[in-house]
C-alpha cells in the first residue's frame, strides 16, 4: 500500500541522497479536496527557457534524480512522448519500487503536459510552464493526483507535503548541474 501513496514522486524521486538546500524562490503548495490533491511548484533556474525546455524534455535523464531506477522514452509523434519509468522510494522502514507509464505532450519551448496511462495512481496529470526571466527562467509544475489507497489521507497528506519540497528541491538542483551542457543544444 505503501506504493500508492508514494506515486506522486515516481518520476522525481527520493530525498535521501540529496542534502536539504533549498533551491532559491522554491514554492511548494500541496492541497487536498476529498480524495484529490492539487501540487503546485515554481523556481528559477538560470537555464535559458530553451535549455530549461530540454532539460524538462530529457527523460532518460531523469535517471540523475535520486532514486529513479530507469526512464525509458518512446517517441510517438512530433509532440507526444510515452515514459516507462520505475523508482525506488525509501519511506520509514520500507524500500517501496514503483512503476508507471506516462504519456507527455510537448509544446517547444512554453510547455510539456503529462498523463498516466497506467501506475500506482488512480490518476495523475499536469503540466510544466517555462517562463523566461532576467535571470533564466520560472519553471512551474502544475499537478492533479488521486491517490489509489486505503491508507488514511492525513498518512498521504503528511508525504505529500513533506516530501514534494525536497523533490522539486532536487529537480531544481539537478538543472543548474546540467546547464553547461544544455545551453550548447540551444545555441547559446
Amino acid at each position: 500500500m505503501t506504493k500508492l501513496i508514494l506515486f506522486l514522486m515516481i518520476f522525481m524521486v527520493s530525498n535521501t541522497a540529496w542534502p536539504y538546500d533549498s533551491h532559491r524562490e522554491l514554492q511548494v503548495g500541496v492541497t487536498r479536496k476529498g480524495g484529490l490533491y492539487t501540487l503546485v511548484a515554481s523556481f528559477d533556474t538560470s537555464l535559458t527557457q530553451c535549455a530549461a525546455y530540454h532539460y524538462l524534455t530529457d527523460y532518460d535523464g531523469a535517471k540523475d534524480l535520486p532514486g529513479v531506477i530507469s526512464s525509458i522514452a518512446y517517441r510517438e509523434s512530433a509532440n507526444k512522448v510515452k515514459v516507462d519509468r520505475t523508482a525506488d522510494q525509501h519511506i520509514l522502514f520500507f524500500n517501496v519500487r514503483l512503476h508507471s507509464v506516462m504519456e507527455y505532450t510537448e509544446k517547444p519551448f512554453d510547455r510539456i503536459s503529462f498523463t498516466q496511462l497506467s501506475g500506482d495512481s488512480k490518476a495523475f496529470q499536469g503540466s510544466w510552464d517555462i517562463v523566461p526571466n532576467r535571470q533564466g527562467s520560472t519553471l512551474t509544475f502544475r499537478g492533479l493526483w488521486q491517490p489509489d489507497s486505503l491508507i488514511p489521507f492525513f498518512i498521504i497528506d503528511h508525504f505529500a507535503k513533506n516530501g514534494l519540497r525536497d523533490k522539486f528541491n532536487a529537480i531544481a538542483k539537478l538543472a543548474e548541474k546540467r546547464k553547461g551542457m544544455l545551453s550548447t543544444s540551444c545555441g547559446n
